[in-house]
C-alpha cells in the first residue's frame, strides 16, 4: 500500500507541476516527494508546482516548494503571502505579450518579507538564463497618480490575454495604501518589451501608496527599466539596480515617494536599450522623487561594448521635479539633465533646506560625466562637478565587474565623497518615513558603516547576486 500511495502522489506532483490549473481554489499539495527537489539557502525546495491562473483570496506560498509562473499569474481579493526562502521561476514564452509574470491587483496585497538568509527570489526557469526570458512582478495600489481621471491600466499587458473580469487598473485617492510587504527580494532576468513604451520591468509599482513597506530589493539583467514607479508614493531603502537593460530606475504619473540608499551599477558587456539608458529617468509635471544617499555607476570612459551607449546619471524631462542630496553620479556622457523649461524654472539654488514641494533641490552631490556634468542648469554650489579621482570612492571601475560584490567598492574614502552631509529639505515625509543621517555621500554604506551591497553578497543567502 506504501509503494502504491507514492506512485499516485508522484503522478499528482507531475501533473501539478506540468499544468496550470486555472481555478482559484487550486491549494498546494503538502506531503510532496523529494525525487525532484534541489537544495536552496534555506532549505530543501520540492516541486515545480505551477500557479495557477487567477489567486483569489488568501494564499501562501511555501519555501519548501519552487513555484512556476508559467503565463500570468493574477492575484485579486485577499493577500498573497510568500514564505522567506521562496523561490519562484518565470517560464520563457515566445511571444513578448505572453510573458509569464506575477500582478498583485488593486483589491490583493502581496506579503513577501524575506530575510537577509532566506531572501525571496524570482528568477528565470531557463538552464540558462537571459534578460527578458520572464516578464517580472506587478503591483497596483490606489494611491494618487496624475492622469487625467486618476486611474491608468498598468503597461506591459495585453488587454485581449486578460482574463474576464479582471482589473489591471491602478491609482485611486489613498495616499497611505497598503499594498503588503516587499523585503529581501531578487528579481532576475525580468523584463518583456511588447512594443516600444508598453514593457514590463523587473519591479513594476502602479499607484502603489506609502503604507506599503519596501526595502531590501536587487533587480538585476532585465530586459527593460530595473524599478519603474508610475505614480503613488511608496517609500523605499536599500534598492539595487544591476546591468539592467533600459533606465535602472524610471519615475512616471507623479510619483512622489521618498527614497534612500539606492544603487544602481551597469555592466559594460551589457547591450543597453538604443537612445534611451539612463540611471534615473524622471517624467511628468506632477512627479518628484525625493532622494537622499544614491550611487548611480556608468561605465569607465562611459563605454560599453556594443553601438547603444549610455545617456544620462539622471534624466528629468517634461516637467518633472525632484529631491536628489548626498549622492554620487559618474560614468555617464551627462550626469544631471533637465529637459524642459519648467524643470530648469523649478531648480531652487538659495534655500539648502528647503521645503517648497513646488521645486527642484539638488544639495550635496559630487557628480562626473564624460562630457557634460549639468546639461541647461546650473547647481548649487554644494553639488560638485568632480573627476574620477576627486570622487573619494573605493575603485569606481573595478577591472572585474565582480569587485563590485566581493570588495568594499563604492564605499567612500575620502573627500569629497566621505564629506559631512545634510538631511533636511527631504520633504515631504510619506507616511512617517524617515531618512537615517550618515556623514558619507552616496547610497552603498548604512549608517553602521557596512556596504550592504559586499556584506549581502558574502552571506552567501542569495540575495544579492552578480549573475
Amino acid at each position: 500500500m506504501k509503494q502504491q500511495s507514492l506512485l499516485v502522489l508522484s503522478v499528482a506532483l507531475l501533473f501539478a507541476a506540468c499544468r496550470k490549473d486555472g481555478k482559484n481554489e487550486q491549494a498546494e499539495i503538502r506531503d510532496l516527494d523529494a525525487s525532484s527537489s534541489t537544495v536552496s539557502a534555506c532549505g530543501l525546495n520540492y516541486g515545480p508546482v505551477d500557479l495557477p491562473d487567477i489567486i483569489s483570496g488568501n494564499r501562501t506560498l511555501y519555501k519548501d516548494t519552487i513555484y512556476l509562473l508559467d503565463g500570468k499569474t493574477w492575484v485579486k481579493g485577499g493577500a498573497l503571502t510568500i514564505q522567506p526562502g521562496t523561490v519562484i521561476r518565470g517560464v520563457k514564452k515566445t511571444l513578448p505579450q505572453d510573458a509569464s509574470a506575477l500582478i498583485i491587483t488593486r483589491t490583493a496585497t502581496i506579503e513577501a518579507p524575506g530575510t537577509a538568509s532566506c531572501p525571496i527570489i524570482f528568477t528565470s526557469n531557463e538552464a540558462s538564463p537571459a534578460p527578458g526570458d520572464w516578464g517580472g512582478v506587478v503591483v497596483l495600489g490606489d494611491a494618487p497618480i496624475a492622469t487625467p481621471t486618476g486611474v491608468a491600466q498598468i503597461e506591459g499587458i495585453d488587454p485581449p490575454g486578460v482574463p474576464s473580469g479582471l482589473d489591471f487598473t491602478y491609482g485611486g485617492t489613498t495616499a497611505g495604501d497598503n499594498s503588503g510587504t516587499l523585503q529581501y527580494i531578487r528579481i532576475e532576468y525580468a523584463g518583456a518589451v511588447i512594443e516600444e513604451g508598453n514593457e514590463l520591468n523587473g519591479l513594476t509599482l502602479g499607484g502603489v501608496g506609502c503604507g506599503t513597506t519596501m526595502d531590501h530589493i536587487q533587480v538585476l539583467r532585465g530586459a527593460d527599466d530595473g524599478f519603474e514607479f508610475f505614480g503613488g508614493d511608496v517609500n523605499g531603502k536599500y534598492l539595487f539596480s544591476y546591468a539592467n537593460n533600459d533606465d535602472q530606475f524610471d519615475f512616471d504619473f507623479g510619483y512622489k515617494g521618498n527614497l534612500q540608499f539606492i544603487v544602481s551599477i551597469i555592466n559594460p558587456s551589457v547591450e543597453y536599450a538604443a537612445s534611451n539608458s539612463n540611471g534615473i529617468e524622471s517624467d511628468g509635471a506632477s512627479t518628484r522623487p525625493v532622494i537622499s544617499n544614491m550611487t548611480m555607476v556608468g561605465a569607465n570612459n562611459c563605454t560599453v561594448s556594443t553601438a547603444n551607449q549610455l545617456l544620462n546619471g539622471v534624466r528629468l524631462r517634461n516637467n518633472s521635479l525632484a529631491v536628489i542630496r548626498n549622492s554620487v553620479i559618474y560614468g555617464y556622457p551627462t550626469g544631471i539633465r533637465m529637459e524642459s523649461a519648467t524643470t530648469i524654472a523649478s531648480l531652487d539654488t538659495s534655500m539648502l533646506c528647503g521645503t517648497n514641494v513646488t521645486k527642484t533641490y539638488l544639495f550635496n552631490n559630487n557628480v562626473q560625466a564624460c562630457v557634460t556634468p549639468f546639461a541647461t542648469f546650473v547647481p548649487h554650489s554644494s553639488t560638485t562637478a568632480e573627476t574620477i579621482a576627486t570622487l573619494g570612492l573605493t575603485n569606481e571601475f573595478p577591472v572585474n565587474p565582480l569587485l563590485y560584490f566581493t570588495t568594499a567598492a563604492l564605499t567612500p574614502n575620502a573627500a569629497a565623497a566621505n564629506t559631512g552631509t545634510q538631511y533636511c529639505g527631504l520633504t515631504p515625509l510619506n507616511c512617517g518615513f524617515t531618512y537615517d543621517s550618515l556623514t558619507m555621500k552616496g547610497g552603498a554604506v548604512t549608517p553602521a558603516g557596512v556596504n550592504w551591497i559586499q556584506a549581502g553578497y558574502a552571506s552567501g543567502s542569495g540575495w544579492i547576486k552578480m549573475q
